[in-house]
């Protein structure tokens, strides 16, 4: 896999490695469950292998190089920043939620004002440009552009610009999607008059799934387009490196947020903190702390220093999670298996459904 390649060639070149926890998986490890996974069987193949629809092998080179920066520069473990951008949009820059989460971090209107709020700590501020530098050293050395040749790769990687202190989220428009019609026709395909069925197409697009063959080219020209219009832009959500680097100063605030109860500070084990920041990640810091509260009072014998990733596994059942979110049954579903999902990902042995 390219990014086992690209971390020896950034350890060699940069001097910039990456870290993982003992109960993680190596990069082969790693490796093998993106293989294994249903999303590269039924879907990565299909795209990658009929060039109708247009697959880009820039954008996901650009999307496993930023993770690998991200993960150094922010000193995060990187299986589970790897297998959080997985779960959170398969790598997919185009991925939008049906509640409105953008890109490969998968970023809402809510985080970005905590990622603002983070941005006002100069030395945070500084870590992330400092990351947006590297890409764009990385991207034009040209010693990467030979590795990349040899690999039969063929791509201009772009130019990575500071990244602006507003980052918009960014909303498609009418204007947009009628230039995407026009293209199809211009291209031969009437369906693009017809743009109710384009909107359609395109939301099961942003969801992550594969047209029809019928309809292969509007995956190929909504997809340019939007990266021509809207990603292109480092201010924008659908950007690649804006959108990994402001969801990995997000997960990192959580991978080392002081939790606690008043004045009093729980001491959490590294396993326990990569689950918490997951949680945190996308279900809020408020719910996870009242669940460490009450696991707390639950088990008053229980030392969260030592806490292991299995046994914290354990631990975090929808029942205890539904007593924490406070929220309908179906978020708390939802929140357990995108838990879950990161885990399996990320940790040596495969989590029990």
């Amino acid at each position: 896999m390219i990014f086992i390649q690209f971390e020896s060639i950034s350890r060699l070149r940069f001097n910039r490695g990456t870290g993982r926890l003992f109960s993680q998986k190596d990069l082969e490890g790693l490796a093998d469950h993106f293989i294994n996974s249903r999303w590269y069987r039924e879907a990565l193949k299909i795209l990658s292998t009929n060039n109708t629809y247009g697959f880009s092998e820039e954008r996901l080179l650009r999307v496993l190089i930023s993770i690998q920066a991200a993960a150094h520069f922010f000193e995060v473990p990187y299986p589970a920043l790897f297998c959080l951008f997985f779960q959170e949009s398969k790598f997919d820059f185009m991925a939008n939620s049906a509640t409105g989460a953008k890109g490969i971090g998968q970023l809402t209107s809510i985080a970005l004002r905590e990622v603002r709020r983070l941005r006002s700590f100069s030395a945070k501020e500084l870590l992330m440009q400092r990351t947006a530098e590297y890409l764009n050293q990385v991207y034009t050395d040209p010693q990467i552009q030979i590795w990349l040749q040899n690999l039969g790769f063929n791509i201009d990687l772009p130019k990575i610009s500071p990244i602006p202190e507003n980052i918009e989220f960014t909303r498609i428009t009418s204007a947009f999607m009628r230039e995407v019609g026009k293209k199809l026709v211009n291209d031969g395909h009437a369906y693009g008059e017809n743009t109710s069925l384009l909107w359609y197409l395109s939301r099961k697009i942003r969801r992550g799934r594969i047209l029809p063959l019928r309809y292969a080219h509007m995956h190929k020209i909504f997809s340019e387009m939007l990266a021509d219009q809207y990603a292109i832009s480092p201010a924008s959500t659908y950007n690649i490196e804006t959108n990994i680097l402001a969801s990995t100063m997000l997960f990192s605030h959580y991978y080392r947020y002081q939790w606690g109860k008043n004045k009093k500070k729980f001491d959490i084990s590294a396993d326990a903190r990569v689950i918490l920041a997951a949680a945190a990640y996308n279900h809020g810091q408020t719910g996870m702390r009242r669940f460490l509260i009450n696991l707390k009072q639950e088990f008053p014998m229980l030392d969260f220093k030592i806490l292991s990733a299995k046994k914290f596994r354990i631990l975090f059942t929808t029942r205890r999670l539904s007593r924490a979110l406070q929220r309908p049954f179906y978020k708390i579903r939802e929140a357990s298996r995108h838990v879950r999902h990161v885990m399996n990902c990320a940790g040596k042995s495969p989590l029990l459904s």
